[in-house]
């Protein structure tokens, strides 16, 4: 039986934090089948909130705790979901590096050394494979594997958030900068032309389901005020629905399902991967989206909004000496695409909510955890003597 290391964020709320969860959820099925051997050792993830619930995620969190308290010597093989400046060759005989990379078109070179010293890397999306790809020499596998969306979007909704606006918008991401020409999810932007296309339309509002840092109420009181003081210098005159805090997976059913979200938002700059994308999609909501990065592997281009953009490199002050290079280039949305793409929606509803149930049907087939875990397992089978 192979001895399996995995290192992650895996009790943090964060994005990392839900990927190394898929990761670890397929490695304790195996340990509670006896196929491995598992110890799971939890790292940071910036200043995000812990789960500290064993019962929390159905059980999951109880389970990584149980597999995060034995003996942690050095595995046969380590699967480690974290930067690639984090990956520890001393895990593992046999390391595997995860990571959702950067979000720009070039990564930082020195991640490429990183990569080529992993026996095998494994992406989220064919963007990030490319990320690497176009930025120094490889000589270790890039692998994609893709990420899944949560059980509970299978589910029929138990109960609807309340909004005083019926026809909104949702827009769903961290907000990675109060610098509006750095946010990579470009959420006071999306605001911007959300309010100004319907800028007559009283019955459109805006949803946002953000925050900063950790989910507290000082975090709370931070975004609410990031987002006042951009209403007001951006001229916003839409009612704005702030959403914050843990949610559960029923939760995110319950919104994505709300009857007043009509569509999802995302005119993001660059996605690793694009989970709140993912969900919207398997939730059967319509998406509106730049047409640029991770989200493109699995959003069909005919079924969803695509927006239109040009690659402009990162600004100045988003340049820093660890993830986001000098003269490395993300999407910035054509904003006459976008009006367009709004103003269709708007008036024909019906013709995008039945494309989004079309692609609802692919998504629930093809990114649910069953499929998931059996791509890792077909991967990385051989490897882990699993046999048939």
């Amino acid at each position: 039986m192979k001895s399996v290391v995995l290192r992650g964020p895996v009790l943090t709320q964060s994005g990392y934090g839900v990927h190394s969860r898929q990761v670890a959820r397929w490695l304790i099925d195996l340990a509670e089948a006896q196929k491995i051997k598992l110890a799971i050792q939890c790292v940071p993830w910036g200043d995000t909130t812990w789960y500290m619930n064993p019962d929390a995620l159905d059980g999951l969190i109880g389970k990584i705790m149980k597999y995060s308290s034995g003996n942690q010597e050095r595995g046969d093989v380590s699967f480690q979901v974290i930067l690639p400046n984090e990956w520890d060759l001393s895990c593992g005989s046999y390391n595997v590096g995860i990571t959702a990379g950067i979000e720009t078109d070039r990564c930082n070179p020195d991640w490429i050394d990183s990569v080529n010293k992993m026996d095998c890397v494994v992406v989220p999306s064919s963007h990030i494979k490319n990320t690497f790809k176009n930025s120094g020499k490889l000589s270790t596998d890039i692998i994609v594997i893709p990420e899944s969306f949560p059980d509970a979007l299978f589910e029929e909704p138990t109960a609807e958030f309340e909004f005083d606006t019926p026809f909104n918008f949702l827009i769903f991401g961290q907000l990675t900068s109060p610098n509006p020409s750095d946010d990579r999810k470009n959420i006071f932007k999306t605001m911007k032309v959300l309010s100004d296309t319907f800028a007559q339309n009283d019955d459109v509002g805006i949803v946002i389901k953000s925050n900063v840092g950790r989910s507290t109420i000082l975090d709370y009181k931070t975004i609410q005020g990031i987002i006042t003081s951009a209403c007001q210098q951006l001229k916003i005159n839409k009612k704005i629905h702030l959403l914050h805090g843990t949610f559960s997976d029923k939760d995110l059913n319950n919104l994505y399902k709300t009857e007043s979200i009509k569509a999802t938002i995302s005119l993001t700059r660059g996605e690793g991967f694009g989970l709140p994308i993912l969900e919207s999609a398997a939730a059967g909501v319509p998406v509106i989206a730049t047409g640029w990065s991770a989200h493109t592997d699995y959003m069909k281009r005919d079924l969803y909004l695509r927006v239109k953009y040009d690659l402009e490199e990162i600004s100045q002050t988003r340049v820093d000496p660890n993830l986001f290079m000098k003269s490395a280039k993300w999407a910035e949305f054509r904003e006459k695409s976008a009006v367009e793409n709004l103003n269709n929606f708007y008036r024909y509803p019906n013709v995008y909510q039945k494309k989004a149930k079309e692609l609802q049907e692919s998504i629930l087939e093809t990114h649910n955890f069953e499929s998931i875990a059996k791509n890792y397992s077909k991967t990385f089978g051989e490897r882990l003597c699993l046999g048939t």
